[in-house]
């Protein structure tokens, strides 16, 4: 049997592979909500409200777990953390299929977003270790958008074929396979070695830009992609066709962060952040007034293309403030709120069926979480400018 990855260098390539299972499995309620909503649906006929609120404390959970993982993440063995995670998650999973009432299965599924936040927070750190986090966080979006996307797909088939309950269990018995690969996880960052522990490698205007940042852009597009489907429905669009701009939308996600992962060696973080951020505008603009079948697939693709082009982006440059994972997890923290603000603040706004001022929102939130990410890089850059000569004097 091959030795586990140690806490040395860079996290090498089973590694990478544990870890991009452990985030694609911790975030799979998150990316594919909809369906779970199904699955809950036909497994206990909650009303719609009710419906929503087990989905809220779902993600709430997982967002509350990855703050706590935050303040531990660089003391604990990440391979036991993750452990906990994925046993939390087979619990709630079983549970969930054994409960058919409102209270027990949102007790389940807040079992379930514990372990899955546990989960994600080891996935980030790992990958913020990597030796390219931008790629790396790039594939683990490819894999997650291919495998939410097939789970959309399957859950309705194995719903129908064998019943919710049984396919409750099944990602229960996915998430045991997952744990199979634990071993392939540093015990800790492999960037900390016994030197760095005394002089820990810390950015502080990578990681308040960062964290506010992001935090600003998920609500923005949180806000914007919570309502894609009532904008098609407001337009008068067929509801197949709006499901149709979903699908190949998510297509363009993938490809955006595929694009990422081919920048990620090739040019600064700059310039593909304000490149996307300028598609994410256009996208929020198409979705004003009225809105055409074309014009709607059009804005779902530049949407999530700019999205998935600067999430991995936005990812690597938390992983670079903090050598030992504490501000990258922190952002997974950071973004689940934002992302589940977005509709909030959006429902402020909201006037009828007149989506424009949640456009415009969206946009001058997006611009100013570009502003401070942007501020934020170039403050590191002439910090690291100015120390350079200083520590070549000491020398």
């Amino acid at each position: 049997m091959n030795a586990p990855t140690p806490c040395v260098g860079t996290l090498d390539r089973r590694g990478l592979i544990a870890a991009v299972v452990l985030g694609t499995l911790g975030a799979l309620t998150i990316m594919a909500v909809p369906g779970f909503v199904m699955l809950f649906h036909s497994q206990s006929q909650l009303t719609d409200r009710e419906l929503g609120f087990v989905a809220a404390w779902d993600i709430n959970a997982t967002a509350v777990a990855i703050g706590i993982a935050t303040l531990f993440i660089s003391r604990v063995n990440w391979r036991i953390l993750a452990l906990v995670g994925v046993l939390l998650i087979v619990v709630g999973s079983l549970a969930t299929a054994a409960s058919h009432g409102y209270l027990s299965i949102t007790a389940a599924r807040v079992c379930v977003g514990f372990g899955e936040g546990l989960a994600i927070a080891v996935s980030f750190a790992a990958l913020g270790s990597a030796a390219n986090p931008d790629r790396a966080f790039g594939v683990y979006l490819i894999v997650g958008l291919v495998v939410s996307a097939a789970a959309l797909a399957l859950f309705p088939v194995l719903e129908s074929a064998f019943g919710a309950s049984v396919t409750f269990a099944g990602i229960a018995g996915v998430a045991m396979l997952a744990a199979l690969l634990l071993p392939w996880l540093p015990a800790c960052s492999p960037r900390v070695t016994t030197a760095s522990l005394v002089a820990t490698t810390w950015s502080r205007p990578l990681a308040f830009s960062g964290l506010m940042g992001v935090f600003l852009y998920f609500i923005a597009q949180g806000a914007m992609w919570s309502y894609f489907e009532r904008i098609g429905n407001a337009s008068g669009i067929d509801p197949l066709l709006i499901g149709r701009a979903l699908a190949i939308s998510s297509f363009a996600g993938g490809a955006g962060s595929l694009v990422a992962v081919l920048l990620s060696s090739r040019c600064a973080r700059a310039w593909p952040l304000m490149v996307s951020g300028v598609i994410s505008l256009v996208s929020f603009y198409l979705l004003c007034g009225h809105v055409a079948a074309g014009t709607l697939i059009i804005a779902g693709i530049l949407f999530n293309f700019a999205w998935n082009l600067s999430q991995p982006l936005l990812s690597g440059l938390c992983a670079e403030a903090d050598s030992h994972g504490r501000v990258v997890v922190a952002m997974g923290c950071i973004q689940t709120v934002g992302f589940g603000a977005g509709p909030a603040l959006a429902a402020l706004v909201l006037h009828d069926h007149d989506f424009a001022p949640v456009a415009w929102l969206s946009a001058g939130v997006l611009v100013v979480s570009l502003v401070i990410v942007l501020a934020g890089i170039r403050a590191e850059n002439r910090r690291v400018t100015v120390s350079a000569p200083q520590a070549e004097r000491t020398a």
